[in-house]
């Protein structure tokens, strides 16, 4: 056996400094490297591995054991009979005297040099020290501790974060930064006085060593001139709230770099004094907020009015505000078979140099950066996803001092998904969904929703596929029945099922973040499971009725020779044209399901708003063809006239071929010459046109492909406007998503 493992392995002895000998310590695992528990040995001991052979198989013993007594073990196998009969062969024996060696002995192979780090993880421990757990991380996380102080009491936690979550972890003395205080009231909600006293705040920058490149997390502290009001920045004006009141806060919370690295909190003393001088205090727009009128089928399950500013539905729907803002309310799906991403990326897109806070509620954790002008990719902690039929605080709440535009994209091996985040001042009370219904029994079609404020009454009109039900606290619940719930701020709620939620209505006494989907599916569900295909996840934010158009063209879809879509009426009798055909779509929730078989655009137009969705087909697959994907199509009453966009460079994969991505303009066809990407004329790309007619206009469809990862932007030199798709596809693996929209 080596006496050493690797040579990162060396900084435990800094950790076990007056502990003694470190080895690991388990009974009947199936490799000594397997183990994930840790002890210290005696002075008189070393780290011993046992290999033992019965019925059951082959499995490993591993602990510290007197030098003496190893010895004698090592030099022959033994033979015992248990009480129970059970008969177990010692075979081998192996010991050795260097931290955590005992990973590897008895003809097994030790830890690979090629993974993530070796992190503590324990929580809810009284000194960081006793953790008596290892765990291996992902190669892209690091290892973590948090001191909390909670009722005088300080609590310890460690384990593995992603690392670019954890490049912009602060330590600091209070839970909330003047960053994270704008957490502590949405912009819309908050209403402003002009007799208050308020204060302003100094800036300070600290560096802290939680990556290979120095990263840089700007935290702003502010001293209260006043008991009544704290203005924190942007004007967020807190009444009545005093930070002593917390029982809980973050004490110190920092990552690190290297094997068990994570045994000791280091704070880092703060460089200035702020402080602070009277000002003016500023007033922020207060956009109005939609009430929401319960239907008669749903008044008698509410007992209480909604406490929002008054708004008709016809002020929101006008308003010229788009999907850029400076507040987002996001959440986040399993993926196959209940596992979490791997990956989940923020794709910001900056006007300017600026700030961006993130609250995630489910562990109280802020993460405040900065954001540079163009392009900045922020990662999550991909574990954040919500599970079924459960309130859970597992919202992600977004701030940031600047317009920015916000996509997702998700990665998890081989399925992907991705979609345009909608500020708060685009999110309403009503929706309607799109799903895609399951192929098998393990992946759920899901509709997931998050809060914004508390006392959020919430009612799913649930829209199911033939007889199906969904089971909710002992009840089942059929197509056309109501679930009603209470969510609290940064609440969240998903209902799922195998089954298809399209047309399922979500109602709201406060406005909310919905998202639908589902986490592995085919499309369509293959007459033969013995086909081979690539199952893909589905996720898209839904835009809210108010927002919805009428006027549509479903664009074509490079690398496929058909699409299907479908049309969704947020209405009663709504009248729907496509092409040449007339419909009627009798029902709020109503939807077709149609198919272009020759691949070409689709043009529709309705008396009522609807809403469109596009589903790529899932292909047939050999390691040679592509995954699916679900694409809100964008009304042309939503079209804009400039975009951002970035083109994502996911992480490569075994059996990856090159990833395709494209960009879909969709414009007036007068307008073709004056549309520019990055300064250039659509025809110096690799690219085509089509040509569709809507209500007597001319509108041209423009498919280019986008090799170069990166940030992108698209306009209209004249100013007209046009819609923008972006979408990719490769083996396994697929997403699309509208880059932006009016709402």
């Amino acid at each position: 056996m080596k006496d050493v493992i690797g040579a990162c392995i060396f900084f435990s002895i800094a950790v076990t400094q007056g502990l003694g000998l470190m080895c690991l310590q388990c009974v009947n695992v199936i490799q000594p490297r397997h183990c994930h528990g840790i002890t210290y040995c005696a002075d008189n001991e070393v780290c011993y591995v046992e290999k033992i052979i019965s019925t059951d198989g082959i499995r490993y013993n591993s602990g510290c054991r007197e030098k003496g007594i190893c010895k004698v073990q090592n030099s022959s196998s033994t033979t015992l009979t248990s009480g129970d009969g059970l008969i177990q062969t010692y075979a081998c024996t192996d010991c050795c005297q260097s931290d955590l060696c005992n990973s590897e002995g008895c003809g097994e192979p030790g830890i690979p040099s090629t993974r993530g780090p070796m992190c503590f993880g324990c929580s809810q421990i009284r000194n960081a020290t006793d953790c008596r757990t290892i765990t291996y991380c992902r190669q892209t996380e690091v290892c973590h501790i948090t001191e909390e102080v909670e009722f005088g009491d300080k609590v310890y936690s460690t384990g593995c974060v992603h690392s670019q979550l954890c490049s912009s972890v602060a330590s600091r003395q209070n839970a909330i930064s003047d960053l994270s205080l704008w957490h502590t009231f949405t912009r819309a909600s908050t209403v402003a006085s002009t007799s208050m006293s308020t204060t302003t705040s100094q800036a300070q920058t600290t560096t802290f060593p939680t990556s290979s490149r120095k990263t840089h997390t700007h935290a702003t502290h502010t001293k209260h001139t006043t008991k009544q009001a704290v203005t924190p920045p942007m004007g967020v004006v807190v009444v009545g709230r005093r930070l002593a009141l917390h029982k809980r806060y973050v004490d110190c919370s920092q990552c690190c770099h290297g094997d068990l690295c994570n045994y000791e909190c280091h704070r880092l003393d703060k460089a200035t004094t702020p402080s602070s001088s009277k000002s003016t205090a500023y007033l922020p727009t207060i956009h109005p907020t939609q009430i929401f009128h319960p239907s008669s089928s749903i008044q008698n399950t509410w007992q209480q009015s909604s406490p929002t500013t008054q708004a008709t539905m016809q002020q929101s729907s006008s308003t010229t505000q788009d999907s850029t803002g400076q507040e987002f309310l996001l959440a986040f799906s399993k993926h196959e078979n209940g596992n979490d991403a791997d990956n989940i990326s923020l794709l910001v897109t900056s006007p300017e140099n600026g700030h961006i806070s993130l609250y995630i509620p489910e562990n109280n954790a802020y993460i405040n950066k900065t954001l540079t002008k163009g392009e900045n990719i922020i990662g999550l902690d991909p574990h954040l996803t919500v599970d079924n039929l459960q309130k859970e605080n597992k919202s992600v709440h977004v701030l940031t001092d600047v317009n920015v535009t916000l996509h997702v994209q998700e990665y998890r091996n081989v399925f992907d998904t991705g979609f345009l985040a909608l500020p708060t001042h685009c999110l309403s009370t009503k929706y309607i969904v799109s799903t895609e219904p399951a192929f098998d029994g393990a992946n759920p079609a899901y509709v997931t929703v998050a809060a914004l404020k508390d006392n959020t009454i919430l009612s799913f009109k649930l829209k199911l596929s033939g007889n199906d039900t969904i089971e909710f606290k002992g009840r089942q619940y059929g197509d056309g029945d109501f679930l009603n719930i209470s969510l609290g701020r940064y609440e969240t709620f998903q209902i799922a099922g195998l089954t298809d939620f399209t047309g399922t209505i979500v109602q709201s006494s406060n406005p909310v973040s919905v998202l639908s989907g589902n986490t592995a599916t085919v499309v369509p569900k293959p007459v033969d499971p013995s086909n081979i295909f690539d199952a893909q996840t589905l996720s898209q934010m839904i835009p809210s009725v108010p927002s919805l158009g009428k006027q549509f063209i479903v664009p074509k879809l490079q690398d496929r020779h058909s699409f299907y879509y479908k049309i969704i009426a947020s209405s009663p009798n709504t009248h729907v044209t496509v092409g040449n055909r007339d419909t009627t779509l009798q029902n709020e929730g109503s939807f077709q399901t149609l198919e272009s078989f020759n691949g070409r655009s689709v043009n529709i137009s309705s008396d009522k708003p609807v809403l469109v969705v596009q589903v790529a087909k899932t292909m047939q697959s050999h390691y040679d063809t592509a995954s699916g994907a679900m694409i809100v199509t964008p009304s042309v009453e939503q079209y804009r006239s400039d975009y951002d966009v970035i083109i994502p460079d996911p992480p490569k994969r075994n059996l990856q071929t090159k990833y395709r991505t494209y960009l879909t303009i969709i414009t007036n066809s007068s307008e073709v010459d004056n549309i520019n990407i990055d300064g250039k004329k659509y025809d110096a790309f690799n690219s085509n046109l089509q040509t569709v007619h809507l209500n007597g206009k001319s509108y041209s469809v423009i498919s280019l492909e986008m090799d170069d990862p990166g940030l992108h932007k698209v306009n209209s030199s004249s100013g007209s406007k046009f819609g923008l798709i972006t979408y990719g596809f490769d083996y396994a693996q697929g997403y699309g998503y509208p880059v932006g929209l009016k709402c």
